[in-house]
């Protein structure tokens, strides 16, 4: 019997897609725009604008009537967060609930080979749906979102007290934050 765990010196380097990914473009966006009725580019759109990791949106908790999401994976500050639900999806995610039931209803690798093929048919350079969560970002420093509430909404942790213990923002605080960013139809 060892009465030492010698896996917890052990560490497998492997490239990351959180440190490294490629925004969607603005004449991108505007492209998934104008197929929108596609099922797939909908979910796009909608991670684009809402900025959750992908494996989030299998338990995320969609509020219509309050119009925002609550939820997250990965890390403390990330899970159970919540993040107003942008003006410009909302019309997407209602016809996605009401079509399936649910925001998500695929395997995340079935999802990855249907968007794929659906950026492919409509001419954009092959995307992963983590670079949609880059996108978020960008749109977020592009329309001049707080950064503060940028790392809020991306749920990621805050190393400075003030922040941490102190930074209490209201929802439609993060709603004026949010609806910064403008949709290009």
């Amino acid at each position: 019997i060892v009465d030492k765990d010698c896996s917890s010196a052990l560490r497998i380097h492997a490239p990351d897609d959180e440190e490294h990914g490629q925004p969607f473009s603005d004449s991108d966006l505007c492209i998934l725009w104008q197929h929108k009725e596609n099922p797939t580019i909908e979910m796009i759109l909608i991670m684009c604008y809402s900025g959750f990791r992908i494996s989030a949106y299998k338990t995320l908790k969609v509020n219509l009537q309050e119009k925002y999401f609550q939820g997250g994976v990965k890390t403390a500050a990330s899970k159970d967060r919540i993040v107003p639900i942008h003006s410009g999806i909302y019309p997407l995610i209602c016809r996605r609930i009401k079509r399936d039931g649910k925001i998500f209803n695929k395997k995340i690798n079935d999802f990855r080979k249907d968007m794929y093929a659906a950026l492919q048919d409509i001419g954009i350079d092959r995307h992963t749906p983590h670079h949609c969560r880059h996108t978020f970002s960008r749109l977020c420093e592009k329309y001049q979102v707080k950064e503060n509430d940028r790392k809020r909404m991306l749920g990621h942790s805050f190393p400075d007290i003030t922040n941490k213990v102190y930074g209490h923002r209201e929802i439609e605080d993060l709603r004026k934050e949010i609806e910064k960013i403008k949709i290009c139809y």
